[in-house]
């Protein structure tokens, strides 16, 4: 199979898959393309917002609520940890502690802490605390051994 890429400077980015016949291999990467456009709801001041997975930073639960944290806004969203982790895994998305989630993609840089923890600073120069009971798996997961 070759592979084309080409870089544009205007319009719209597309994909175009060509064929002679429809193989399980090729309907596996347009289910693995179709399942990229999935998107997280946040609302700010009233307004709701469509948010890609990879913009989001981190996923905090203060309260019972679930805050969205991109590079300069907060949203609010009706998600819970346990979904987002579950659903959002292959995106990156890793628990750190009992109240976030972090998009280990937006990590910027990793510092070792006392007591087994690793400080993540991420894209924005926000510092996020992994906790030690969650830190030996990231570790796993920056190593390549994870499952």
């Amino acid at each position: 199979m070759k592979i084309t890429l080409q870089q544009i400077t205007q319009g719209n980015e597309e994909i175009i898959i060509r064929y002679r016949k429809m193989t399980a291999q090729i309907d596996n990467i347009i289910s693995y393309i179709e399942e990229r456009n999935d998107k997280l709801l946040g609302v700010t001041e009233g307004q709701k917002v469509m948010l890609s997975p990879q913009s989001v930073l981190y996923l905090e639960s203060v309260d019972g609520v679930t805050y969205l944290y991109t590079e300069h806004e907060v949203y609010k969203a009706n998600l819970t940890l346990m979904s987002v982790e579950a659903n959002y895994a292959g995106d990156g998305y890793f628990r750190c502690s009992k109240s976030m989630v972090i998009n280990i993609y937006r990590i910027k840089k990793l510092k070792s802490l006392s007591g087994n923890r690793i400080d993540a600073t991420m894209d924005n120069g926000e510092h996020v605390v992994i906790s030690r009971r969650y830190a030996k798996e990231l570790r796993k997961i920056l190593r390549g051994e994870a499952e």
